[in-house]
């Protein structure tokens, strides 16, 4: 089945397109993934607004030092909404990083408000 994502893959990649012609078979569609990205996934999305002064590097799983205002921020660079052939958070993955983060880890990056600290802390243990 052809969907929308995947004919504009094929629109802005000549490669994907010339394999579609060729072969008949539909271009893959890459999702970023990461231990970081999992560990941001099971924050609520209500609370990564206030999770603010966002340092990734070498400790959560990627390459330099990226600075963002808050954890959404962050997402937004780690897993984009916007499909790609190639995403610009992937270049700076250590794919060799598997360590599952916990909040203990993101904490030592970022700056976690107490209430939402504990709220998180509550919900993990059950």
């Amino acid at each position: 089945m052809i969907d929308q994502r995947r004919i504009q893959l094929m629109l802005r990649n000549p490669k994907a397109m010339m394999d579609f012609t060729c072969t008949g078979r539909l271009p893959t569609l890459k999702v970023p993934a990461s231990p970081l990205i999992t560990l941001i996934e099971s924050i609520p999305p209500r609370y990564r607004s206030r999770i603010t002064k966002v340092l990734i590097g070498p400790s959560l799983g990627y390459q330099g030092n990226h600075r963002f205002h808050n954890l959404a921020q962050a997402m937004n660079w780690l897993k984009p909404s916007y499909t790609a052939a190639s995403y610009p958070s992937e270049s700076w993955r250590l794919k060799q990083f598997a360590k599952p983060l916990s909040l203990e880890d993101l904490k030592l990056c970022c700056e976690v408000p107490e209430q939402i600290e504990a709220h998180l802390m509550r919900h993990r243990k059950r």
